[in-house]
C-alpha cells in the first residue's frame, strides 16, 4: 500500500486543484470566481467571492410572485451592459418602470414559451451565449427534475453571465446541483433573504435572515387588488388624511 503523502509542488495537481468546480471545504481561497456586485454589501458580504456567481445556476425559491425579484437583482440590471433576458415572467414587465430604474429598454429581450420542452431548451440556449448577461428565469407550471436542473447548471458553465432560476418555495425541499441556492421573502418593510447552499461554503445554520429595506416608494403600498377598493377623501367612511397617490412597480398585472 502506497502511503506517500501528494505532492502539492506537482504543477498538474495544483491546477486541478485551483479548478472553481474543486472543492476543498471552507478554503475559499481557492474557488475564485467571477461575479457580478449585487449592489448590496450585506450581500455581498455573506456570498463567496463577495458577488453573484457568474457561469453558475442561482436558484431563488418563493413564495408565490410578489416582485421582491426585482428589487434584489435591479442592481445588476441597471449596471450590466450587454442582454438582459427574461424568461417567461409572470406578468408583463412594465416599461416605465423600468426606465425610471435605469434599465436599457434595449438590452432587454422577454421570451415566453408555453410548455417544459421549450422552456428547457430556451435556457440552455440563452444561458450558453455569451452576449446574455443576465438570464432571469421562472419556474411556474413545470416541475423540474434534478437532471433537468443539472442540464441547465451544465449550460451555465458554458455561458458568461448570470442565470437565475426563480422556483415556487416548496422546491426548496427537493434536492438540486445549483451553485447558491436562496430563500426570500417580503415584508412591508424589507426583503428577507436566506443562503440554505452556496457551492464551496459550509453551510452553518442560522436563523437570521439578510434584510434589505424596501425603498421608500415600495413601503406601505397596498396590494393591488385593494388598490381600487381605497376610499377618496370625501366619501362616508373616507379616512380624513389625503389617499397616498399609487406607487409605480416594475410589473403589472393585465386584468383588475
Amino acid at each position: 500500500m502506497n502511503t506517500t503523502p501528494p505532492d502539492y509542488s506537482d504543477p498538474n495537481l495544483e491546477q486541478l486543484l485551483n479548478r472553481s468546480d474543486i472543492w476543498r471545504g471552507q478554503m475559499r481561497g481557492l474557488a475564485m470566481q467571477n461575479v457580478a456586485d449585487t449592489g448590496y454589501a450585506e450581500v455581498n458580504a455573506a456570498l463567496l467571492n463577495n458577488g453573484w456567481p457568474m457561469r453558475s445556476l442561482i436558484e431563488v425559491c418563493q413564495k408565490g410572485f410578489q416582485q421582491q425579484e426585482w428589487l434584489l437583482f435591479g442592481p445588476v440590471l441597471k449596471s450590466a451592459t450587454g442582454y438582459k433576458v427574461f424568461l417567461n415572467p409572470p406578468v408583463m414587465p412594465f416599461c416605465q418602470a423600468m426606465i425610471q430604474a435605469g434599465w436599457d429598454l434595449d438590452r432587454i429581450i422577454i421570451v415566453r414559451v408555453t410548455n417544459k420542452a421549450d422552456f428547457l431548451a430556451s435556457f440552455v440556449e440563452l444561458a450558453r451565449s455569451e452576449s446574455c448577461e443576465l438570464l432571469m428565469a421562472w419556474q411556474q407550471n413545470h416541475n423540474l427534475s434534478y437532471t433537468e436542473l443539472r442540464k441547465c447548471l451544465l449550460a451555465t458553465n458554458e455561458g458568461a453571465g448570470v442565470c437565475v432560476l426563480f422556483r415556487p418555495e416548496i422546491a426548496q425541499q427537493q434536492s438540486s446541483p445549483a451553485a447558491l441556492r436562496l430563500q426570500t421573502s417580503i415584508t412591508t418593510s424589507d426583503i428577507q433573504l436566506r443562503i440554505f447552499k452556496q457551492k464551496g461554503v459550509l453551510q452553518q445554520h442560522s436563523t437570521e435572515p439578510i434584510k434589505l429595506p424596501l425603498p421608500k416608494a415600495w413601503q406601505g403600498f397596498l396590494p393591488y387588488h385593494l388598490l381600487d377598493q381605497t376610499l377618496l377623501p370625501g366619501k362616508a367612511g373616507a379616512p380624513s388624511e389625503k389617499r397616498k397617490s399609487a406607487n409605480i412597480l416594475p410589473l403589472r398585472r393585465g386584468k383588475r
